[in-house]
């Protein structure tokens, strides 16, 4: 039976990250005409931080895109084992970060304060979630090898 290979070798994945592409493109757009709008600093901040994102977005989406159409990334155990203190480290220090800004949260009661704060919380929820699930291929990659 001939193996079959991954969706995302399909043309149709291929484009579908394209599109989405294109679409971090017009957010970036979107958002220097916002900050060319706007003096507030709030709002200037917001844009920045979305403008950042959808930049980040995109090198990640073309970074998938090349894994597909040019060199396929591989993580090795010995990639993997050269985090492995590292990774804890910064696990601990999101775990902190996350501790103190739900803190900082409970005692606020400004919107700014809560809008900035829970931002900052979404954030770092995501880089301890990315963290984690680089811990759990380590431990699963020990345990396999």
């Amino acid at each position: 039976m001939a193996k079959k290979r991954p969706v995302e070798f399909s043309a149709k994945f291929l484009k579908t990250i394209k599109d989405w592409q294109k679409l971090e493109d017009e957010t970036i757009k979107h958002a220097d005409g916002l900050l060319k709008k706007s003096k507030n600093r709030l709002i200037r901040m917001t844009m920045e931080m979305i403008k950042h994102d959808s930049q980040k977005h995109k090198a990640m989406q073309q970074a998938l895109i090349d894994s597909i159409t040019k060199e396929a990334v591989i993580l090795s155990p010995e990639d993997l084992a050269v985090l492995s203190d590292g990774l804890n480290k910064h696990l601990a220090a999101e775990a902190k970060s996350l501790e103190l800004a739900d803190e900082a949260l409970n005692n606020s009661e400004l919107f700014v304060t809560r809008y900035i704060l829970s931002y900052l919380i979404a954030d770092e929820q995501k880089h301890h979630s990315l963290l984690g699930k680089l811990n759990e291929l380590k431990r699963a990659t020990v345990f396999v090898s």
